[in-house]
């Protein structure tokens, strides 16, 4: 029988504060999609579930995805095209959670456009740090809680 390692504090912390803003991550994307989409039908909803879902699952993803290894052909090439699809997740999450958090923030109830640059452009310039460093922690968060869920955090920090 195995003596099983305990866990460290630090990396419980850690890893609850990742899981926490992995939850924002995904509020803000689903919202995000939902906000540029500009509608509440059935089908927007619907885009906005799996769009987010799609996300997310790329975002665990990341570190079987950028291994090294090329055990998908011996040309690579559905590697290249998951890579690219990876490429275009997180562009699609940074900029949805971005548009949402700058809504939320800046826009709320205002019946104004909701575009990027317009949403950017009504914050002051502390809301727009605050909100861009959010949006980056918040959209790495998936990928960190893949990564580091089988890693020994306290070597790595030491």
């Amino acid at each position: 029988m195995q003596k099983s390692r305990p866990v460290s504090l630090r990396k419980l912390v850690l890893l609850a504060a990742l899981q926490l803003s992995t939850v924002w991550d995904l509020i803000t994307t689903l919202l995000g999609i939902l906000l540029i989409l500009d509608s509440r039908n059935l089908v927007a909803i619907s885009l906005a579930v799996i769009g987010t879902l799609i996300v997310v699952a790329f975002n665990f993803s990341t570190r079987p995805i950028w291994q090294r290894r090329q055990r998908y052909s011996s040309f690579g090439l559905p590697l290249l095209g998951l890579r690219l699809v990876w490429l275009m997740a997180v562009a699609v999450d940074l900029w949805t959670s971005l548009t949402c958090n700058a809504w939320f923030i800046g826009a709320q109830g205002s019946t104004s456009s909701i575009a990027l640059p317009d949403l950017l452009g009504r914050l002051s310039l502390g809301q727009l740090i605050i909100v861009v460093f959010i949006t980056l922690v918040s959209g790495v968060s998936p990928m960190l809680v893949g990564y580091l869920r089988d890693q020994d955090i306290d070597s790595l920090l030491n």
